[in-house]
């Protein structure tokens, strides 16, 4: 039974660096559907530009490869793709063979290259079973020793001084985490080293660096603590885990109960990170008062989910990804689609809304931001902020002073948006005629 493999092999697969660059590129999950692992063979589907998505088939062991795309080059991107989210562990055991992938062993084996294998969803073997078991081990292996790593790179950096973290560091700790099958930290890490560090001299850039740097380095070390923690509830070990990077497939998902609601589209927020472009859409379940985080990928440059207009409404199902609080989700049946949609909501005081982020952040403290709405009136003096009718204020991040003032003169409004540590960053404001989005 072969290791999975390092990233470094994957690249060292391909035909030429153009072949590799579009790899990686398409190695996220939103253009791959019906992907699934059991050892040797890995396979899926990637949506490309046409109507019909290709198909890809691996064998690891030796390695072998076939994909449907018209692609002269040998591997081809998609088939580079499929390899690098499986080497970063972002691509588990399970997952219903597919028919191409099928047909493709079958006619190897019909050549005397290996054993048949079928379509169906067969059942897995005891030597299957145990030997996904062992590669389950020896993934949470790999992860410890990274966080044992980890925790010993933070507590040196702390000792040097965060003003002495030498140029590229966390970019070359990054890389290191990905070997390690650590994804969710290896992604931090990049994120924070992107942040840029200004004067590290006590001026106000170094000093907002520094203070968001020592932050992020207490969450890290908190996290690879959790790791190693057995006593954990069930909720907090899930969202460990997904922290870490620890994927949970569609179908389990989709296989949870479903809280059915008319929701509307409260929010949208775009992203890029690095080759990854990303779409944060928040819901708001008219009726159950939930909100809800759907999240959509591409590779950048690439056209992003539309599905979800913000001030519109989707009655739909929604079925909530494991861990606490329950926020992200995934979009079941879809039963209506509303232009518009008008509703009432219980805004919080300011006082409230941000008790109930604490709350949130004793479930989850690696959570950035928390949505929620509140009830005030937005001011520009003393500072930029949303003050309440008790007086209390938070303050507005995102430049969103003076569209917030030009909707609502001033007066009292619910508003939607995100608590974050620097701030409320409104996103829509509920009027007489429904959903505005800023």
């Amino acid at each position: 039974m072969a290791d999975r493999w390092r990233p470094e092999r994957v690249t060292a697969l391909a035909p030429d660096s153009a072949s590799d660059v579009a790899g990686r590129r398409l190695a996220i999950p939103t253009p791959w559907s019906d992907v699934g692992y059991a050892y040797p063979l890995l396979w899926g589907a990637c949506q490309g530009s046409g109507s019909t998505p290709y198909s890809v088939a691996i064998d690891v062991s030796e390695p072998s490869y076939r994909c449907s795309c018209p692609s002269h080059k040998f591997p081809c991107k998609h088939v580079l793709a499929l390899l690098y989210l499986w080497a970063e562990g972002r691509i588990d055991e399970g997952g219903t063979l597919s028919r191409f992938a099928a047909q493709w062993s079958a006619t190897r084996h019909a050549a005397g290259e290996e054993k048949p294998a079928n379509d169906a969803p067969a059942e897995r073997t005891e030597a299957q079973l145990a030997a996904s078991a062992a590669r389950a081990e020896q993934r949470e292996e790999r992860v410890t020793g990274g966080l044992a790593e980890l925790d010993r790179w933070l507590a040196d950096q702390v000792t040097a001084g965060l003003a002495h973290t030498r140029p590229g560091a966390m970019g070359d700790l990054a890389a290191r985490m990905v070997d390690a099958q650590v994804p969710g930290v290896a992604g931090r890490l990049r994120d924070l080293n992107r942040r840029p560090i200004g004067s590290r001299t006590g001026a106000r850039a170094g000093g907002a660096w520094l203070d968001d740097t020592l932050a992020e380095y207490g969450l890290l070390h908190l996290l690879s603590r959790a790791w190693t923690r057995t006593d954990l509830p069930d909720g907090l070990r899930a969202t460990v885990r997904n922290h870490i990077g620890f994927t949970v497939a569609k179908e389990t998902v989709l296989a949870s109960p479903p809280v059915a609601d008319t929701w509307a589209v409260v929010g949208m927020r775009d992203s890029d990170e690095e080759q990854v472009s990303t779409r944060r859409v928040w819901l708001y379940g008219t009726t159950t008062g939930r909100y809800a985080l759907v999240l959509f990928f591409s590779s950048r440059g690439m056209p992003l989910d539309a599905s979800l207009v913000p001030g519109s409404g989707v009655t739909a199902d929604l079925h909530f990804y494991p861990g606490g609080p329950a926020l992200r989700a995934l979009v079941g049946d879809t039963h209506d689609v509303h232009q518009r949609v008008r509703f009432e909501v219980a805004a919080s005081a300011v006082s409230e809304a941000i008790a109930r982020w604490r709350r949130a952040l004793a479930e989850d403290p690696w959570l950035g931001s928390y949505p929620t709405a509140i009830r005030g009136s937005a001011r520009l003096v003393p500072s930029p902020g949303l003050a309440d009718e008790a007086g209390d204020s938070v303050r507005l991040a995102g430049g969103a002073t003076l569209p917030l003032l030009a909707l609502t003169g001033g007066n009292p409004a619910s508003v939607f948006g995100e608590l974050e540590p620097r701030g409320f960053l409104p996103t829509a404001v509920l009027t007489d005629d429904g959903l505005v989005v800023l």
